[in-house]
């Protein structure tokens, strides 16, 4: 970088462009980071700005940014569809039907729909129905309002066994 600078320079510049060039220097490869696949896990929040990422969390796991990222397009192509609801709803783990007002018995007030969603054994906490309800309202067609939100929780068991034993004796005492 040095050798870029006048041979007038000052002593200012040249300890100028020794410290810049020590801040602007990337510990990857700049063609790495456009690459959904390459890029570095700290990076993946600019590739889901760059490709218009509508739902991101920085605490998920890299395998699931870098797929929300891989399907953006996809999500972008079909918004405002059922598909689009179960397609982000199927990322996390869980399905839906999703029942429109006109398919209802009886018939619900227009433009209005239902969802049924099930979470496959996952655990529902005030933080997961807080996820749920934005995805849904993010994907959703912008003409249509969620009236009634049914959540399927399947508990997962663990079977377990016992046994116990009890002995006893009838005792009867006679008072005279």
């Amino acid at each position: 970088m040095s050798q870029l600078l006048p041979p007038n320079s000052t002593q200012f510049e040249r300890n100028f462009t020794a410290v810049t060039s020590q801040n602007s220097a990337l510990s990857v490869a700049i063609k790495t980071l456009a690459s959904i696949d390459d890029a570095p896990d700290p990076f993946l929040s600019f590739l889901a700005w760059q490709y218009s990422v509508d739902s991101w969390d920085t605490s998920w796991q890299p395998s699931l940014q870098r797929q929300l990222i891989k399907k953006s397009f996809r999500q972008h192509q079909i918004k405002g569809t059922r598909q689009a609801v179960r397609e982000v709803l199927a990322q996390f783990g869980y399905q839906c039907i999703f029942k429109e007002w006109f398919e209802a018995t009886p018939m619900g007030t227009p433009g209005t729909f239902t969802l049924e969603l099930d979470l496959n054994g996952l655990e529902l906490t005030e933080d997961t129905y807080a996820e749920v309800n934005r995805l849904v309202k993010d994907a959703k067609p912008a003409s249509r309002h969620l009236t009634n939100l049914i959540i399927n929780v399947q508990p997962i068991c663990i079977p377990r066994v016992a046994v116990g034993t009890h002995g006893a004796e009838t005792v009867t005492i006679y008072v005279e």
